[in-house]
């Protein structure tokens, strides 16, 4: 029997996730490019939402924020062998990441301007940077990134024609692809002063790019924000919050439920002939209110508590799943939500999940300072030995570190790592504060000999005194003196 071929019999088994159900909606039966998932508009669509909501919802703000403040920042560690030309490269670094020689519009240093660049592509979905004259960078926005369609035009031909051929058939939302589907060109597009329109500006070589973006598919094109999940969520919280505090308002409004006597002839205003009872509501001195009832009524408050727990935990639910869209753990946005323990290990996951996103930032500081370094070069404004390769492996970017929890303990187990050699101070110091333990050591050094020479160095760094040597120190016996018979 041929397993493979249904039409040898019915096959009793399968997969029920491929499967349909009346208790569900219909399962999804077509594949296409995720380039086709997310079309032009509906792309515009998604990323008007996202901008928006990082300016009005403070969730969405805030899991950003916390997720630049992880991934971003990364200190710059030369690794030639020689010292001189470490030396060299560390000042070479410190002037072209200040604003003025970084970027374009002279605005933005580079930690500023990688800040921004990884806000964008979360927000986003992707980023573009052009490298333009002199060692500059400047970013290009997702949305002026599309299709330049006024190629269509130029061609003089109707796509009715037997003989069309469309200009834009290697263009993918404003991308030139080959065959491949690496990219070989950007349409930039600029904004319109006036109005919402955009105007093209130029056609921009992918080798004089740097780009940056999220991507879950080998033959993805265009990046997508991973906050695409969530938008919906975000939504929903952020109109749940606004219905929540309306609610909150109404019940803290003076309400008051008056009950009278279902014969009002028992009370005291059977005598004066009214019959719409008199009520005296007063505010004394103190602030107190005061109620003149009749006899037979009662007077009470009307109280709610707003926003219920249920709402509340519901909110809880849904910040989570807006912070896993990141990765991170729930205990940072409330801090009381875990013990110690349980903190430090989603601390330590989550760690885990950066590293794809620093490997992200790695690679672009990379891409950026070879480039950077050859132009630096050319413009004399550093002189390299010959031998020199402009290589990665000549220098490291070393994420920030996570310092000490338990300073002693952790310290104390860190020292024993150390002498049974399975740790080293180098690999320690940068995990703890992002720098390199030699330059700590140098430091250390020259402190000591400061000391030293002020004569302030104290008890313990002092050296040990040489141990004596045999037969010195001692006391020399006495010597005895002889009597005058010899004895």
């Amino acid at each position: 029997m041929d397993w493979l071929n249904e039409s040898q019999g019915n096959i009793d088994f399968g997969y029920d996730g491929a499967g349909s159900s009346r208790n569900r909606k219909p399962k999804k039966n077509k594949i296409t490019s995720e380039d086709k998932q997310l079309r032009p508009t509906a792309r515009k669509v998604l990323q008007a939402t996202s901008r928006d909501l990082r300016r009005n919802e403070v969730a969405a703000r805030w899991i950003i924020s916390k997720h630049i403040d992880f991934v971003v920042h990364h200190n710059f560690q030369p690794n030639s062998g020689d010292e001189a030309t470490n030396e060299k490269l560390r000042e070479f670094y410190d002037y072209v990441s200040k604003k003025e020689q970084f970027d374009i519009s002279g605005r933005y240093s580079l930690n500023e301007f990688m800040r921004k660049l990884e806000s964008s592509a979360v927000v986003d979905g992707d980023v573009l940077t052009v490298r333009q004259r002199g060692g500059y960078l400047q970013a290009i926005e997702s949305d002026r990134i599309r299709q330049p369609v006024h190629l269509e035009q130029k061609s003089g031909l109707s796509p009715s024609s037997d003989t069309y051929d469309s200009p834009l058939k290697d263009w993918v939302q404003g991308v030139k692809i080959d065959v491949t589907g690496r990219h070989k060109e950007y349409a930039i597009w600029k904004r319109q002063a006036q109005g919402n329109g955009y105007e093209f500006e130029r056609n921009v070589s992918a080798k004089k790019t740097i780009g940056m973006g999220f991507y879950d598919r080998f033959d993805q094109t265009r990046g997508i924000s991973p906050l695409a999940s969530v938008i919906d969520t975000l939504m929903d919280l952020n109109e749940s919050y606004d219905y929540a505090l309306a609610k909150a308002k109404v019940a803290s409004l003076f309400a008051l439920s008056i009950t009278r006597d279902a014969q009002w002839g028992l009370g005291d205003d059977q005598e004066d002939g009214n019959s719409d009872p008199d009520r005296t509501i007063d505010f004394d001195k103190e602030g107190a209110i005061i109620l003149d009832l009749d006899s037979g009524e009662e007077a009470k408050f009307l109280t709610a508590a707003t926003p219920e727990s249920a709402t509340q935990d519901f909110w809880k639910d849904m910040i989570s799943m807006t912070l896993k869209s990141l990765n991170i753990p729930y205990s940072f946005w409330d801090e009381s939500y875990t013990n110690f323990n349980g903190s430090r290990t989603a601390l330590i996951l989550y760690l885990r999940s950066c590293e794809k996103d620093r490997e992200r930032q790695v690679n672009f500081r990379n891409e950026w300072f070879q480039w950077r370094l050859k132009i630096g070069i050319l413009k004399g404004e550093i002189q390299l030995p010959a031998t020199f390769d402009i290589d990665p492996k000549n220098w490291l970017w070393v994420p920030d570190g996570l310092q000490y929890w338990d300073t002693m303990k952790e310290a104390s187990a860190d020292e024993k790592l150390i002498n049974i050699g399975l740790r080293s101070r180098t690999e320690i110091r940068r995990e703890r504060y992002g720098d390199e333990w030699s330059d700590v050591a140098k430091t250390l050094a020259e402190e000591k000999k400061l000391m030293e020479k002020l004569d302030i160095l104290p008890e313990s760094m002092k050296p040990p005194e040489p141990p004596a040597v045999a037969g010195e120190g001692k006391p020399k016996p006495k010597e005895k003196k002889e009597s005058k018979d010899g004895k």
